[in-house]
């Protein structure tokens, strides 16, 4: 199950950028946006980067956004860091003289 509690100054992800029965204006699919509010009546996510047109407070559903996954950067940059005995075995043979 998504966390769907969200802050204020977190960065989410779009999942769903497709107009619904109303305009949802500008959203693009796998996008990051910055929390910056929340609308007041139905918890609509306002974001610093799109303003809703069709929105008085200019909020999205929140059930279009993801928070922003970091362990998935961390794993990238595990899986392409050089281990310390992988550096050792480069330079083995190698002679300063």
């Amino acid at each position: 199950m998504r966390n769907t509690q969200f802050e204020i100054g977190e960065k989410v992800v779009c999942l769903n950028a497709k107009r619904r029965l109303y305009n949802v204006g500008g959203l693009t699919e796998n996008e990051i946006y910055t929390i910056i509010g929340f609308n007041p009546f139905d918890g609509g996510l306002i974001l610093r980067e799109l303003k809703s047109p069709n929105s008085g407070f200019r909020a999205y559903a929140r059930d279009r956004f993801r928070k922003l996954d970091y362990s998935f950067v961390d794993q990238i940059l595990e899986s392409i860091t050089p281990k310390e005995e992988e550096i050792v075995d480069d330079f083995e043979g190698f002679s300063l003289n």
